[in-house]
């Protein structure tokens, strides 16, 4: 099977809202109305938060970002799903926890998702790859560092 791929418009780690009339998707939607406790509308929220995304993940297509990174768009919202549901069942505790400490610093919502995804990701492979069990010590270890080289808020701002 061959992977048809896109260049993502902005790698930027910043969030852009943008305008969601340029989108066909989510034209002539209000987003506040969907539920993020119901797991289908969660799903197309944290899309809807992905709009630069949206024509490869309705084509099921890797993306190639300016810095020539290849992504999967999918995982990459699956990813933000995983952290949606820690954060809405409260476990485990330290992510919410580790959310509130990276906002506090100023952080919007999106790179703190960016941020926690780190670890989150490195646990989900270690599962499927090494067939490890979650370890929360080390998880605990891997939040509290962040936001480790992530640049500043002020510098994201900026970029």
């Amino acid at each position: 099977m061959t992977r048809r791929r896109r260049t993502a418009g902005s790698t930027s780690r910043s969030r852009a809202t943008g305008d969601l009339g340029r989108y066909p998707l989510y034209q002539g939607l209000d987003l506040e109305r969907l539920n993020p406790g119901d797991e289908h509308e969660r799903t197309f929220l944290l899309e809807a938060q992905h709009l630069e995304m949206e024509e490869a993940l309705q084509a099921h297509e890797e993306m190639i970002t300016e810095t020539g990174e290849t992504i999967n768009p999918t995982l990459h919202v699956a990813l933000h799903g995983v952290i949606a549901n820690q954060l809405l069942n409260n476990e485990p505790p330290e992510t919410w926890q580790t959310v509130q400490r990276l906002a506090g610093l100023g952080y919007d919502w999106h790179n703190v998702m960016h941020m926690v995804m780190g670890p989150v990701s490195s646990f989900l492979q270690q599962a499927m790859t090494a067939k490890q069990p979650f370890d929360r010590e080390v998880y605990r270890r891997q939040l509290n560092e962040l936001p480790g080289d992530w640049p500043s808020p002020e510098e994201i701002g900026r970029s």
